[in-house]
């Protein structure tokens, strides 16, 4: 028993004896580091190739969605309701645009705070904007103005100016609810005038109850604030304009209608006083 034991012992010491490696070898790195990297090279190229693929995907992609989804405000005569190729088109959610309007006491509501010039007119015509829309902008600060003075203060036309907030632009519900509520304090025109200018800034932050504020005294801005983020009645005055905007099938803006005559597609002023002329000459 003793002698199979120490032939056991001995046979191990052979074994590991003999994973010792010769005399006066050295380690060489620079042979193993070449050996892995050969060993290696397989799989740098397999992940070379995925992340080549991948970020050749991600590109046409992204040059996919640039194409097929027009933005709102691409066409350079107007603003116009976004159509997805592979989806219908969804507005903003409400919690982004506006509070939902809640129950509020009877306020006595007035409509009529969108309209300029005589109620006898020969023409009416009536201006459909959406607040983000920088073609409203351009039209209403520039060209309005001028056929206001013309026609409006002359007797001629009677303008109505209506909200048409397009899905595609987050805030311009807001913006039109802080603008009729203002209407009802008597500073609509300061508070649209406002809106306009300030358009980029709003559009971007979100922050138009703080531009309102700076048209609207402070003693009538919390009439103002109220009514736009809760009064149900300021919210059906926009939904009574989008109504109407839905039934003369407009689907962009700014859009003018003169007695009940689409003008356009161009708003120059030239052009909008060609087509006024005739109607106000024939009356």
């Amino acid at each position: 028993m003793e002698h199979d034991e120490m032939d056991l012992s001995r046979w191990v010491e052979d074994r590991l004896s003999s994973l010792d490696p010769p005399a006066g070898w050295r380690p060489d790195s620079s042979a193993a580091l070449a050996q892995l990297r050969r060993r290696d090279a397989p799989l740098r190229r397999g992940w070379w190739l995925w992340a080549t693929v991948s970020a050749t995907a991600a590109a046409a992609c992204a040059v996919w969605l640039l194409v097929s989804t027009p933005t709102v405000c691409a066409n350079p005569l107007g603003c116009s309701q976004p159509v997805r190729r592979t989806e219908p088109a969804r507005p903003a959610p409400l919690a982004a645009t506006t509070p939902a309007p809640a129950t509020s006491p009877a306020v006595d509501i007035k409509s009529n705070f969108k309209e300029s010039g005589s109620a006898k007119a020969p023409v009416t015509c009536e201006l459909y904007t959406d607040y983000e829309c920088p073609h409203c902008a351009t039209f209403y600060l520039e060209t309005v103005p001028q056929l206001s003075a013309r026609y409006v203060e002359t007797g001629k036309v009677r303008l109505i100016h209506r909200d048409f907030p397009l899905a595609g632009h987050r805030y311009a519900r807001l913006a039109a609810r802080y603008a009729d509520a203002a209407g009802q304090a008597g500073y609509y025109q300061a508070v649209v005038n406002r809106l306009f200018r300030t358009q980029a800034v709003w559009s971007a932050d979100g922050d138009v109850d703080g531009q309102v504020a700076r048209a609207v005294p402070a003693a009538a801005m919390e009439k103002v604030r109220t009514l736009a983020r809760s009064d149900m009645a300021v919210e059906n005055l926009v939904a009574t304009d989008e109504a109407q905007a839905r039934d003369k099938h407009i689907d962009r803006t700014p859009t003018l209608l003169c007695n009940g005559r689409k003008l356009g597609p161009e708003l120059s002023l030239v052009q909008v006083e060609a087509s006024l002329d005739p109607m106000v000459a024939r009356r």
